[in-house]
């Protein structure tokens, strides 16, 4: 019997309209959807916007649970035994798919699960997904760069000086998962002269959005910033 195949499948920023066609056909063929959670039997929000976009109603729900925090590499927490539903599904010919927020290959738990089966010999795909300073961009009507600007994107894990040297090197910036570390980040910001020159978004395309100034008392884990020196913003 040949092996099924598994999928990573980013779901977008927040709104199940921004689901690729290739999300939901891949979504909807699949037997069974694995979804990551910070701790057992939590809701997941990649998964509720896969289930608002696409037919999954009916295929087998799998999570796995990683820690959700900054290490260096997640594979560390993976083993067979955690993985064994997907594995039994995938030996038995079922294809199988995770969901993750906005496109695996931007800090992505899902590319670490994906490599991680691709390891074991199984055929693994990667669905891309509209990332979430692509959707907030969109939403603020910004270019984030053009002609011969350049472009950075950085996790907010960076420290001062490292924020400082990117604020000097490109003239976009991108800074994710920014809600930890707001409370530095605005003092350099105001530092280096680019407060006004800042955009702050959380929970882009959800209930809650926020689009405005940078500013501590919007915090959240979909917290992005975009940083541009010239341009329309």
């Amino acid at each position: 019997m040949n092996k099924g195949r598994f999928f990573a499948v980013g779901v977008g920023a927040g709104d199940p309209l921004d689901m690729t066609l290739r999300a939901v056909r891949t979504l909807e063929n699949s037997d069974a959807v694995v979804f990551p959670v910070k701790n057992p039997g939590e809701s997941s929000v990649a998964y509720d916007i896969a289930l608002a976009g696409a037919d999954i109603s009916g295929k087998e729900k799998i999570e796995v649970v990683f820690p959700m925090k900054s290490v260096s590499d997640y594979r560390e927490y993976l083993n067979d035994e955690k993985l064994h539903r997907i594995f039994e599904h995938l030996d038995r010919g079922h294809d199988v798919s995770v969901v993750t927020l906005g496109d695996v290959s931007v800090y992505s738990t899902a590319e670490y699960l994906r490599g991680y089966i691709e390891e074991k010999g199984y055929e693994t795909h990667i669905c891309a997904g509209i990332s979430s300073f692509s959707a907030a961009a969109a939403k603020a009507k910004i270019s984030l760069c053009e002609n011969r600007e350049s472009f950075s994107v950085v996790p907010a894990v960076s420290d001062k000086e490292e924020l400082m040297k990117k604020l000097s090197d490109f003239d976009t910036l991108v800074i994710m998962k920014a809600g930890s570390a707001l409370e530095w980040i605005v003092p350099v910001l105001k530092e280096n002269g680019l407060y006004d020159r800042a955009l702050m978004f959380c929970n882009v395309n959800m209930s809650d959005e926020y689009i405005g100034p940078v500013t501590t008392d919007r915090k959240g884990y979909f917290t992005t910033i975009i940083v541009k020196r010239g341009g329309n913003l």
